[in-house]
């Protein structure tokens, strides 16, 4: 087809562990609000087949808590996958993506203290890696929370490595654990959330490292090591004294191969004045922030592709592959792809703006793709727990 040669790299096939990926792009796991009592149901099983039916390589099927209301962060829509009666409707997600032959992951996460002012979550229930006191945390959007205990943590690893199982048995190709952004996961790598001392505390990689590590071997022994493991992490924690950076992320990414992890994707956190970093540009319009630190970030192109630098850095620690996301379009994919700075590449808006990308990409149709532009309607339209939409 016209467009398999001007994006030959983009279009070939890649591994996640032994696993096939047709080829080199991936629908990143985000909410859709279209869960119903926390399950798939018939709108969000029709949304994740039109990605399937459009000819993404890889689904990842956004956040998905393993415990419940504890783990999430929308009480209403957060979607989970907390005790077996939740099997048959993830099957039939499942089912619904792999009629167009496609495979799907399931990212899972636990909240931890992350928007703890949720109705339902009392103060008793809400747990940290370590217990801050409201002036020690970054604004009055969080709550002071509950220190886990050490046997709360090994409750915490059967509760990832039982999810996995499920979701072996739902159908899903893979899983994602999420280390990233403000969840509890990565309050264990982040220096400014771990203020422990004991043997998951903050003193070396190896400790801040050891809780998602025990939790990726747990579902590796449980649903064997060839069951795929995809993580991601913060290259760096914008706005926080002692957050992760990047030379800590490269000193951690090893780990996770090491413990059986088969990809990474890199991303990064914001708070205060970083926060709008999820929507790169808007935080770059109209002009870039002078007051605000934004070193190892690509600046050069109105957002897109901000994080690649980081997660080349990271790339060249392991030999896994790595992935990340941040307004890249086919083109921009095609050269980081060829230029050996990224092993497949992720996607969100731009594949709900237009489910068909990958297909008439393929079909060098370029001028009939649904441009994402960028103008942050799904994120407003989410506000309150509300379901996704798209302005195109």
């Amino acid at each position: 087809m016209a467009g398999s040669k001007k994006f030959e790299k983009l279009m070939e096939p890649g591994y996640i562990g032994q696993l096939r990926i047709k080829n080199r792009i991936i629908k990143t796991a985000s909410g859709t609000g279209y869960a119903e009592n926390g399950l798939p149901c018939g709108r969000m099983n029709d949304f994740y087949a039109s990605l399937a039916k459009g000819g993404v390589g890889l689904i990842i099927v956004e956040n998905c808590s393993v415990e419940w209301p504890r783990g999430t962060h929308f009480i209403k829509t957060g979607l989970r996958f907390h005790n077996d009666q939740c099997i048959p409707y993830h099957h039939q997600l499942t089912e619904a993506i792999h009629q167009y032959h496609c495979p799907v992951f399931i990212q899972f996460m636990h909240a931890g203290p992350w928007l703890a002012k949720q109705e339902g979550i009392g103060p008793q229930e809400r747990v940290a890696v370590s217990a801050l006191t409201q002036e020690e945390l970054p604004s009055d959007a969080w709550v002071p929370s509950k220190e886990l205990s050490i046997a709360e943590i090994e409750e915490l690893i059967d509760l990832f490595a039982q999810a996995a199982v499920r979701a072996q048995k739902a159908g899903y190709d893979g899983v994602e654990i999420n280390g990233s952004y403000y969840h509890l996961i990565n309050g264990f790598l982040s220096r400014f959330w771990n203020r422990r001392q004991d043997r998951y505390g903050c003193k070396s990689f190896e400790d801040r490292s050891r809780f998602y590590c025990e939790v990726i071997r747990e579902v590796k022994r449980r649903c064997g090591k060839d069951y795929p493991v995809a993580t991601n992490i913060n290259a760096i924690e914008f706005g926080l004294q002692n957050g992760m950076t990047l030379e800590e992320a490269k000193g951690i990414a090893p780990l996770l191969e090491r413990a059986g992890a088969d990809m990474i994707q890199v991303r990064v956190s914001g708070y205060g004045e970083y926060g709008s970093l999820l929507l790169p540009e808007h935080l770059l319009y109209p002009e870039i922030p002078k007051n605000l630190d934004l070193k190892g970030l690509d600046l050069s192109h109105k957002g897109r592709g901000i994080l690649v630098p980081l997660a080349t850095a990271v790339k060249q620690q392991v030999s896994i592959p790595v992935c990340t996301a941040g307004r890249l379009d086919p083109e921009f994919g095609e050269e980081l792809l060829k230029q050996g700075k990224l092993d497949f590449i992720g996607m969100a808006r731009r594949l709900v703006a237009d489910p068909e990308l990958p297909h008439k990409v393929l079909a060098g149709k370029l001028e009939e793709i649904a441009p994402c532009a960028g103008c942050g309607y799904c994120s407003a339209s989410r506000q309150g727990d509300q379901p996704l939409k798209c302005r195109m």
